[in-house]
């Protein structure tokens, strides 16, 4: 079973990505801020297979969590949203480590879809 980590401060989008994934047989985490995601990867309390995180957060931003997990768990996939994403500020997110970005709004197929590239099952 794949373990999922949603990081995102919109309560409305964590219990969305939720459902579809969990509906999907993947197994969901939820934490509301940069802060707690970092804190339920250092538990290690489920081994996580991805990481999905909203890149605007209030107090710790996705791309200063995204750095920090980058450090920490180098070989962990994470996926970027963004509700401003361009084909430029994706391929930057790419850049510094994400293994895409997923531009808001999105469908549940596409949510799927990108969780299944991150983690290479078809």
């Amino acid at each position: 079973m794949i373990y999922v980590l949603v990081i995102d401060d919109d309560r409305h989008m964590r219990a969305a990505c939720s459902r579809v994934l969990s509906r999907a047989g993947w197994a969901v985490t939820c934490a509301d801020s940069g802060a707690e995601g970092l804190q339920q990867l250092r538990t290690g309390a489920q081994e996580f297979g991805v990481v999905l995180m909203d890149q605007l957060m209030p107090g710790m931003g996705g791309m200063e969590v995204l750095a920090q997990i980058r450090a920490a768990y180098p070989s962990l996939p994470v996926i970027i949203m963004s509700g401003a994403a361009t084909d430029e500020s994706a391929r930057e997110i790419r850049d510094k480590g994400a293994v895409d970005c997923l531009a808001k709004p999105f469908t549940p197929e596409q949510l799927r879809e990108v969780i299944i590239r991150a983690v290479g099952k078809d």
